[in-house]
């Protein structure tokens, strides 16, 4: 048995040894993008579950286990042991209740969940179950178990499927946070690795490695033609975009590398999302519609009240909704350049992104709105990590918790010279061609 570390006060059990990866005689699924949930506190059967991702793993279900590893750790669930399992009514993990083991489960993506669910419910030897009528919650036996109900494990040795209502999904570990909505979601860092870029024959970037901490400003400063901009499109997938471009090495997002082929490329853009050097709101557009445009892009449905919230909260965290909530149908066209720019950060938080590029965001704008836009970052980090390329090394000192600083010489490619703490970066750098830059003696 082990004690997951860093799960909060509750203590957690589950069977989990060391090994190479799982191997059975027949595999009924593989699900490859998965996680290990826990439940934290409250009830999974009716609703009152706070659950949270503790590992990244896949799942495999064979014919008398489900087994979750990530290559070296493995999680077993034995469906002879398994008590209840609890699918959540509004999210893609399903809690599997052994007697004698915390309540442990797993999360699939979202395109697997009901496959997954039909494959488990199978096995267990009970229907695949759809909500019940009116929106409630149903288990095989028909009987209701939403909020303020109760629910007692069966007393004929059977096992119950029970689709749990309203359940909250949180994410743990460092940088945790709850938004607006009341729901906490894991920040997220990024592991560039090894990075090379070109623009056909030409390289713009040689092996260049990073590791943008989750819940921190990463600031990327250089001079001009150095390869930072190239390095951020990267970070999101849009350098492929350009016919010529090619590139090589790994970004990994909660250990999972965003070029790998079985991730789609919309996958990447929502997790990941991008503002750029020159506001580009759609100009005959309204405010409100420019906010809500990133949900139509993604095919993400919500409701008129839905929106409504969201673009109140996605306008305020970006600092525009008190000087744009009586003309939210005007266009966004209309507004000054820096409320553009703000226009443009709401429009990508509402997709709720957990990683924030942004391109030279101030360098079009005066100071006032530079100002409003700096103050726009260091609030936002709370919430979504954040990695900025910037030719203001005081803007740079500001606003970041750590620096890379980018250099290309004398027509090489462009490599990290130095990175760590902002402070250090300008108050003791290691390398002097550093301390020549952030000082303002070349660049």
């Amino acid at each position: 048995m082990y004690s997951e570390p860093g799960a909060g006060d509750a203590d957690v059990a589950v069977d989990r040894a060391p090994v190479s990866g799982p191997s059975h005689p027949r595999v009924d699924a593989t699900f490859v993008d998965a996680s290990v949930i826990q439940v934290l506190e409250g009830d999974p059967t009716n609703g009152t579950a706070v659950v949270a991702h503790v590992h990244a793993a896949a799942v495999r279900v064979v014919p008398d286990r489900i087994v979750a590893w990530d290559g070296d750790l493995e999680w077993t669930w034995m469906f002879a042991d398994i008590q209840a399992a609890v699918h959540a009514a509004g999210d893609t993990w399903t809690i599997l209740i052994v007697p004698g083991i915390a309540d442990f489960g797993v999360a699939v993506h979202t395109e697997d969940v009901q496959r997954f669910r039909s494959i488990v419910d199978a096995r267990l030897g009970v229907d695949a179950l759809a909500p019940a009528p009116g929106g409630g919650s149903t288990n095989v036996d028909t009987a209701d178990v939403g909020p303020g109900a109760s629910w007692a494990p069966p007393t004929s040795g059977e096992p119950l499927v029970v689709v749990a209502d309203e359940p909250l999904l949180v994410e743990i570990g460092p940088g945790s946070h709850v938004s607006g909505d009341g729901v906490t979601h894991g920040l997220a860092g990024l592991d560039a690795r090894n990075i090379s870029a070109w623009f056909g024959s030409h390289q713009v970037l040689d092996r260049v490695s990073l590791h943008m901490r989750a819940g921190e400003v990463t600031a990327l400063i250089g001079p001009s033609g150095c390869g930072k901009s190239t390095f951020l499109r990267i970070l999101n997938r849009m350098h492929e975009m350009i016919p010529s471009a090619a590139l090589a090495g790994e970004v990994m997002l909660d250990g999972h590398d965003i070029y790998d082929a079985s991730r789609k490329l919309t996958d990447a853009r929502r997790e990941i999302g991008m503002v750029f050097q020159k506001p580009n709101p759609f100009p005959a557009m309204s405010i409100y519609d420019n906010v809500i445009a990133s949900l139509r892009l993604t095919g993400t449905k919500k409701s008129t009240a839905e929106k409504d919230e969201i673009v109140e909260a996605c306008l305020s965290k970006a600092g525009l909704w008190t000087e744009v909530r009586d003309r939210l149908r005007q266009p966004g066209g209309g507004l000054s350049g820096g409320q553009q720019q703000r226009l443009c950060i709401a429009r990508a938080l509402a997709i709720r992104p957990r990683v924030l590029l942004m391109d030279e965001p101030c360098s079009a704008l005066d100071p006032t709105s530079t100002r409003r836009i700096e103050q726009t970052v260091m609030e936002l980090v709370s919430e979504v990590t954040i990695v900025i390329v910037t030719h203001n090394m005081q803007q740079a000192a500001r606003v970041s918790d750590r620096c890379a600083f980018f250099l290309a010489e004398h027509g090489t490619p462009g490599v990290i010279v130095e990175h760590g703490p902002t402070a250090a970066m300008f108050g003791s750098p290691q390398d002097p061609r550093t301390d020549d830059y952030v000082n303002g003696r070349f660049g």
